[in-house]
């Protein structure tokens, strides 16, 4: 099943590391079983496809780059016409088609018993291994894929698709209570999501950043989902600060946003006993050592570091629905389509607030 969907649609692609992206004429792509076309509306840009842009991943290149679009379903094969009409407004998870099969598939299950595609060994991922969404159309697998609130603009919706479904994960990963003090360290892109995120759900929140943007971001939040307190990481008292406000020695979780590893290894001076550090930023490859930690620290209280990938299609419809409920959202900076070469610069830039979202 199909609208007017046209035979070629134009595209942003990485033609070499470190290059400028360059728009190319290619073919709309087919869909397989149990896919969907989405004809595109937003896409987000963040660290990942920074990243993508330097060569980090070894990513092909020719790729059409985005792991956060946004549109409305174009076509869909018969296995996705099940859940999925023409015109519907959707956004889709970055990865596609669990095999099955591999260890991970079959050690890591979902509430429904079906495979925790995030652990599969033989996963796809939209533009990392595979075409994305910086483009007039993409294909999404039907089962990463999700219906978007009326509430939330497109351009709000992006972000959501990696940035927030990330911090989600973390949340989830981090199984604080709902009344427990937590930190955000780094707030961007994904701070200022998670900030929100906790607030809704009942959690009293710090937030960390050596930028004053990104504290002056934590404060200009709504009301009832911004931090309630705010701290330069880089003042001297901060830790003993933090400790003060949160009680009983420190916070009970840490949500760390921000690929800086002096601010990871900095993280693990708050918290209290038993309490998690989630870390969600990646440093490049070469910088070894995202955590080194006091071992001491680590083993006589009791420490919990985890890592967090992304949230699965489960997690990212309990997220859309407390966005719409609370009525979260992203402090962004809109970029149109033809300017989308300027968007690696951009994001590079040490006063960029918020999130970078590319408008078609």
């Amino acid at each position: 099943m199909a609208s007017s969907v046209p035979e070629t649609m134009r595209a942003a692609r990485l033609v070499a590391y470190n290059k400028p992206y360059e728009f190319q004429t290619v073919p709309v792509p087919s869909i397989n079983d149990n896919e969907i076309l989405i004809k595109i509306a937003a896409a987000g840009f963040c660290h990942t496809d920074y990243q993508v842009y330097q060569g980090v991943y070894k990513s092909p290149t020719l790729l059409t780059g985005c792991h956060e679009p946004v549109g409305t379903v174009a076509a869909v094969d018969k296995i996705a016409a099940r859940n999925f009409k023409i015109g519907q407004r959707v956004g889709m998870l970055l990865f596609k088609h669990a095999c099955g099969k591999c260890d991970g598939c079959r050690v890591w299950k979902d509430s429904a018993g079906k495979p925790d595609i995030r652990m599969c060994e033989a996963k796809q991922m939209a533009g990392l291994s595979q075409d994305g969404g910086f483009a007039e159309y993409a294909v999404a697998d039907a089962e990463q894929a999700a219906f978007l609130p009326e509430s939330v603009s497109f351009e709000q919706a992006a972000p959501l698709m990696c940035a927030g479904s990330t911090v989600w994960g973390a949340i989830a990963g981090a199984a604080t209570k709902s009344g427990e003090p937590v930190a955000v360290v780094g707030i961007g892109g994904l701070g200022q999501l998670c900030v929100q995120f906790l607030k809704a759900l009942g959690h009293p929140v710090v937030a960390i950043d050596n930028r004053p943007e990104g504290r002056e971001l934590a404060t200009s939040l709504p009301e009832k989902l911004r931090a309630d307190y705010v701290v330069d990481i880089n003042d001297e008292n901060a830790v003993a600060d933090i400790k003060k406000w949160a009680g009983l020695g420190g916070v009970s979780a840490i949500i760390v946003c921000t690929d800086r590893l002096s601010a990871n290894q900095w993280a693990l001076s708050i918290p209290r006993l038993r309490g998690t550090l989630v870390a969600v930023g990646l440093p490049s490859p070469e910088l070894d050592g995202l955590l080194q930690s006091d071992a001491f620290q680590l083993v006589f209280s009791e420490l919990t570091i985890k890592g967090s990938l992304v949230a699965n299609k489960e997690l990212l419809v309990e997220m859309l629905a407390l966005v719409a409920k609370h009525g979260v959202q992203s402090f962004i900076t809109t970029v149109a389509f033809n300017d989308m070469k300027k968007l690696p610069e951009m994001y590079m830039n040490p006063h960029l607030k918020g999130r970078l979202v590319m408008k078609v």
